[in-house]
């Protein structure tokens, strides 16, 4: 016979009775947390769905909006800028949400890591970009999803790794090849030092999803956003006052713009968004609508900037939707089980 403690959470709402302190066969504690893990794998609903394309299709807008500020503002400043206006608006949301900012030790260890890990990830996909090209960079970046599958196999419980699963993001990540395979080509250039950065901000990137599922339920998404934010404030402050000294920025109408569209929709929104679902949900089945970014970045870029738009890159469409709908389809990795019957406690 065993003592537990009811949650109040289990990363997909609220079960009523938290605190409440239970007496349970071993047989029946099993059996309830075989049902959690099967929770923590199960389809994505309409909403979480719908929700996360349109996140995909923000940041995706996210690419034109970066494009468009390079005109006016060199690349680490303007990041910069982009994490300063961000962790000013979440401040204000969280005054007026009532979200306290604050964190216990634990906590504060917690948000610490998720912020260095942003950091990292947004550091080296601006300089690692530099370094190799545009295409190569976004096929490397946009192995994050596999990342996080295999950690989520191994750290996250229910969150298994199947067969379904792996055809599904190998099919979306070959369609990325397949968007960006007219600009792999590096001209002869040496990009492997731009590739492995970016590579390694993709499992870092990965490295975060993880610790936010990690910590669903204890640490607000709000929380975990806005420190992040402030740390990738200040090291791009850093980074653009020692390496970018003397570039001009130029505050035009399109500069403003672009970068209220990083900091307000992509960022505070987008991230916010983004950990409130991943703490909620599969982290491999939110991870894997992901591979939609770039899709929405290539039919932007075709749109907005006037940039060619390929038969081959209509194909990596078509793959990477189709991957999506492999792995969001898949059934849970486990069988199913039922909760145990309501019994009387017993002493």
């Amino acid at each position: 016979m065993d003592i537990i403690q009811v949650s109040g959470t289990c990363g997909l709402g609220s079960i009523p009775g938290e605190g409440i302190i239970a007496l349970v066969s071993r047989d029946e504690r099993e059996q309830a947390e075989r049902v959690v893990e099967r929770a923590a794998d199960q389809p994505l609903g309409l909403f979480p769905t719908l929700l996360m394309i349109v996140i995909c299709a923000v940041w995706g807008g996210a690419f034109v909006a970066i494009k468009i500020g390079l005109f006016y503002m060199p690349p680490l400043g303007s990041a910069a800028l982009r994490f300063v206006l961000t962790s000013l608006l979440l401040w204000l949301l969280a005054r007026l949400q009532r979200v306290s900012l604050s964190c216990t030790r634990a906590e504060a260890v917690a948000t610490a890591s998720i912020a260095l890990f942003l950091c990292y990830w947004n550091f080296t996909t601006y300089v690692g970009t530099g370094l190799t090209t545009a295409g190569r960079a976004t096929v490397f970046f946009y192995t994050q999803p596999i990342f996080l599958a295999l950690l989520a196999h191994y750290f996250l419980p229910g969150d298994r790794l199947t067969v379904k699963k792996i055809v599904g993001l190998g099919c979306a990540l070959v369609g990325v090849v397949a968007l960006f395979f007219a600009k792999l080509d590096t001209g002869g250039a040496p990009t492997l030092a731009g590739d492995l950065l970016v590579l390694s901000g993709a499992l870092a990137l990965a490295v975060q999803n993880l610790l936010i599922k990690k910590y669903a339920g204890t640490i607000h998404p709000l929380t975990l956003t806005f420190w992040g934010t402030v740390a990738a404030a200040l090291v791009f402050a850093l980074s653009s006052w020692q390496l970018e000294s003397g570039h001009p920025f130029v505050f035009s109408r399109a500069a403003i713009m672009s970068l209220l569209y990083l900091s307000v929709i992509s960022t505070a929104f987008g991230f916010v968004a983004f950990a409130w679902l991943l703490q909620r949900h599969s982290a491999t089945r939110v991870t894997t609508l992901v591979f939609l970014t770039p899709v929405f970045g290539v039919l932007f870029g075709w749109s907005v900037l006037q940039e060619t738009l390929t038969p081959v890159q209509l194909l990596g469409v078509a793959g990477v939707c189709a991957g999506v709908y492999i792995v969001s389809s898949s059934q849970p990795s486990q069988a199913p089980a039922s909760l145990p019957k309501e019994a009387p406690a017993r002493l």
